[in-house]
């Protein structure tokens, strides 16, 4: 039989060309698996600094607050020795130059505002809310958390629950305010801190005054699940923040606040964690709900700033009386 020239190339056999298809695909899916699981790999390494976004200051006095009411520095040392630093605002005070102990400017009865802030900036980027409560005649303290503004440490929801028990302590126990003139005020993120320490607060027959979320998700699974739907949030988040069911054992009065054009935590999200809540407070207070219908995330002090004043003021009133009675 005579030979094929020698330039001519046999055909390859059809199980021979189906054999290189099937190794080309299956080369490819291992690549990109190998790539998507690199992607969930860093996605899961690097989630914190996804989740908070901290503003770092040197220092930040509350002298330079610029806010009209008396406010004043505080520290409080947290469990593992980091010093944490907060403000607090005394309402119906001005500003002196002389030093003054801010607990003898705190009066007997009166409200006391914590406010537990979003996961952004630090608290000078709060100072409206400062203001707002001053204005409606009651105190208010907030707290940097641990690796936002002056203070060391990093963000976790683990030690964010710590240092909220640590601020409550500091609140209850060095500033002398009774638990029942204490209102925690969740703004985001924040809702969950607040959510988190009224629930071990009531679980263990401690309950605050009242509990007021703004802007705030059923868990931070389900914000993720939103914002990164083709992502397995679910199996991948660390923090979860897992509101809706911390709240089923919230016993004080609780006021919801939630812009109706949120595009960061959909209302839908909000509408979920006011759902889980118990609908009456022990002392059978139905729980209140608020909906913006001019407000994103991040605006609710602005095009409906009438109807956020007018809750808080019949929140805080309600709370007021509880108290006295």
């Amino acid at each position: 039989m005579p030979e094929p020239p020698p330039d001519s190339v046999t055909p390859a056999s059809p199980d021979t060309a189906k054999g290189k298809a099937t190794a080309l695909t299956w080369r490819f899916f291992i690549s990109s698996l190998r790539i998507v699981l690199l992607l969930l790999i860093m996605l899961a390494w690097f989630q914190r600094s996804l989740i908070y976004h901290p503003a770092k200051v040197k220092e930040l006095p509350a002298a330079g607050s610029q806010l009209a009411h008396a406010v004043f520095d505080v520290t409080v040392k947290s469990h593992d020795g980091l010093t944490l630093h907060g403000w607090l605002m005394v309402a119906g005070q001005t500003k002196s130059a002389l030093p003054v102990d801010p607990k003898t400017l705190l009066k007997k009865g009166r409200t006391l505002v914590i406010v537990f802030p979003g996961n952004a900036g630090h608290r000078a980027y709060r100072s409206h809310l400062l203001h707002t409560f001053g204005e409606l005649g009651v105190d208010a303290m907030i707290f940097d958390y641990r690796g936002y503004g002056e203070n060391p440490g990093k963000p976790s929801e683990a030690n964010f629950a710590k240092d909220a028990r640590t601020v409550w302590d500091f609140a209850t126990k060095t500033l002398g305010v009774s638990p029942r003139q204490i209102v925690f005020y969740g703004e985001s993120l924040g809702g969950g801190s607040a959510v988190r320490l009224a629930s071990d607060l009531c679980r263990d027959h401690i309950e605050p005054g009242g509990l007021i979320v703004q802007s705030t998700f059923n868990s931070l699974v389900a914000a993720g699940g939103h914002h990164f739907p083709i992502l397995p949030v679910n199996l991948l988040l660390i923090d979860r923040f897992e509101s809706s069911r911390h709240i089923t054992a919230v016993t004080c009065p609780i006021l919801q606040l939630h812009g109706e054009r949120d595009r960061i935590v959909p209302v839908s999200l909000g509408q979920k964690l006011f759902d889980a809540a118990p609908a009456l407070s022990s002392r059978k207070i139905p729980q209140r709900q608020v909906l913006l219908p001019n407000s994103d995330h991040n605006d609710v002090y602005g095009p409906d700033l009438p109807l956020v004043v007018d809750a808080l003021r019949a929140f805080l009133k309600q709370v007021a009386t509880q108290v006295a009675h």
